[in-house]
């Protein structure tokens, strides 16, 4: 794969799962809304795990230009 595609790639997937972290921060608002506080946590918890590996895969984009 050349380095285009691949800078290509790693970018929708970072946007992509950030997306995803967002949807995980609703679901825990609406499951705090509903009195689930425990599951709540449990999904803002995998929120900032999503957001964590979004992190990682941005520095790994930059390690990869820094490269080029």
């Amino acid at each position: 794969m050349d380095d285009n595609k691949i800078i290509i790639l790693m970018d929708h997937t970072i946007h992509h799962n950030e997306h995803h972290a967002e949807d995980f921060d609703d679901i825990a608002s609406k499951l705090k809304e509903a009195g689930a506080d425990e599951a709540a946590s449990l999904a803002e918890e995998a929120a900032k795990d999503v957001q964590a590996a979004v992190d990682k895969l941005k520095k790994a984009e930059e390690l990869y230009k820094q490269s080029l």
